[in-house]
């Protein structure tokens, strides 16, 4: 499989367009996407200027750090390394984890496609993969019980009722299941609060050049996520674990 940067002009952008300052903090590594040694590419554009300047420090970083050789942001690679943690027998990277025997037996949900790693992911023989909010994530379509793995990045904070959406992914699965997934937790607030008296805040839309490629993909935030983020799993009958800190978190939420 080859994922070409090319065909995606948004993407393309952000690889080559960029505040000249940037530059001095790209870094090197393995891609736990695709696999390639690549250089990862910061660039302060993904983000719209009102977020760079509430959100809290490190979701510049968390959103760009893109793989120079499939694209991949930090954010991504992150999901990408928990998967591996989680279900890895040997694999470096999803590319390779999508053909082990035991992660390819199980019954894979993708709620809304998983940035660059996407692509990646359709090569799973069992993936299901549908897009918010055409399919609810308040009342998700599927009996219960349907699936071993759902996953979802940066979405339960645009879901209005966000209580209704743990529950529904926690049906979905099989006991033992999980869900793996980001949100855009902010560490600053013990508690998440309701956006419904604050400004509207879309996220999605970058700045700089980017904003003209990236303002169809804006989605509304009703939530901004606290700490307590755990304590709203368990209510909804998770285990859960939180994998990295900080604003690189994933949580891995198992179904009891």
């Amino acid at each position: 499989m080859t994922v070409s940067v090319r065909s995606d002009p948004g993407l393309w952008l952000l690889l080559h367009l960029r505040p000249p300052a940037d530059r001095r903090a790209d870094a090197h590594g393995a891609c736990a996407v695709c696999g390639a040694e690549a250089r990862f590419v910061r660039n302060s554009w993904i983000l719209a200027r009102e977020l760079r300047r509430t959100w809290p420090d490190g979701f510049v970083e968390r959103e760009s750090m893109l793989c120079a050789e499939c694209g991949s942001s930090r954010r991504v690679r992150l999901l990408a390394e928990a998967l591996l943690r989680l279900y890895g027998d040997g694999a470096s990277s999803v590319r390779e984890l999508v053909g082990e025997h035991g992660f390819a037996g199980l019954d894979v949900a993708e709620v809304n496609a998983l940035g660059r790693m996407h692509p990646f992911l359709t090569a799973h023989p069992r993936l299901t993969s549908v897009e918010y909010p055409e399919e609810d994530l308040q009342a998700l379509s599927w009996p219960d019980a349907s699936f071993d793995l759902l996953l979802t990045s940066d979405t339960l904070e645009h879901v209005p009722d966000l209580d209704a959406a743990l529950r529904e992914t926690r049906r979905v699965l099989r006991p033992g299941g999980r869900h793996v997934f980001t949100v855009p937790v902010d560490p600053r607030l013990a508690t998440t609060r309701s956006r419904a008296d604050l400004p509207a805040q879309h996220h999605g839309r970058g700045g700089g050049p980017y904003a003209l490629v990236t303002r169809k993909a804006d989605l509304l935030a009703h939530w901004d996520i606290g700490r307590d983020l755990p304590a709203r799993l368990e209510r909804a009958r998770f285990e859960t674990a939180v994998l990295g800190t900080g604003v690189d978190g994933v949580y891995a939420a198992t179904a009891r």
